[in-house]
């Protein structure tokens, strides 16, 4: 009888857990259909479904990290832990984005876009296509040292790893006959390798850059910056 009902319960759980990982959401990123990272800790909820069909690790990640400014239990006290609005850092990475970038317009004030029109004078080939660019805190994403998915750290709304994205919206150079081609740029997340493996480590995410002008069939095509900088 007991192990009768031992199994009838195991079957509970596992239909509990089934139910819960097959109602929940993919981790989309609010649609924002990058290449090698997705999902947002600032738009997903916390129990998203990533690329192995799991739920995202929130809860193991907040044991990991729960204690991370807490410091010892003698300062702790005094020194209370800071955390910065994460809506503040993400205003600050794009006023410094849009300064970093020349003097290009803002195209719309809402979350899910903005864009960069270029001036008439402007020659640049990096300024010659269209682009849309945002900040988002990926959940996921393909290291490029292994060429595996890694679950990247996110705990809202103490250690979210924010970073601008540029993308391409147009295929072809508006003034310079040519091709618009997709950069990226890596960068250095924290992230969890997926599947038993516990152990948090950095490694390297690409995520885009920006939008460069090949012009077709000229010399100069060949000097183009690449679509991945070495580094």
């Amino acid at each position: 009888m007991s192990l009768t009902m031992s199994r009838y319960l195991d079957l509970i759980l596992i239909v509990t857990a089934f139910t819960q990982v097959y109602g929940a959401k993919k981790c989309e990123g609010n649609g924002l259909g990058l290449k090698y990272v997705w999902g947002d800790a600032l738009t997903d909820p916390d129990d998203c479904i990533g690329p192995n069909n799991m739920q995202y690790p929130s809860a193991a990640i907040s044991r990991s990290f729960k204690n991370l400014w807490a410091g010892s239990s003698r300062t702790a006290r005094s020194h209370q832990p800071r955390t910065i609005d994460p809506e503040l850092t993400r205003q600050a990475l794009l006023h410094n984005y849009k300064a970093a970038h020349g003097d290009y317009s803002i195209a719309g004030n809402s979350r899910n876009g903005r864009g960069f029109s270029a001036k008439e004078s402007c020659g640049s080939p990096a300024r010659l296509c269209k682009t849309r660019y945002n900040t988002t805190a990926p959940m996921y994403g393909i290291s490029l040292t292994s060429g595996q998915p890694v679950t990247i750290v996110q705990k809202f709304p103490d250690l979210l790893q924010q970073v601008v994205f540029e993308v391409c919206e147009s295929k072809e150079c508006d003034v310079v006959h040519g091709e618009c081609t997709q950069t990226y740029v890596p960068y250095l997340f924290l992230v969890i390798p997926l599947g038993p493996v516990t152990l948090t480590g950095q490694d390297y995410v690409l995520v885009e850059s920006g939008c460069v002008c090949k012009p077709r069939n000229s010399a100069s095509a060949s000097a183009d910056p690449p679509t991945v900088p070495s580094f």
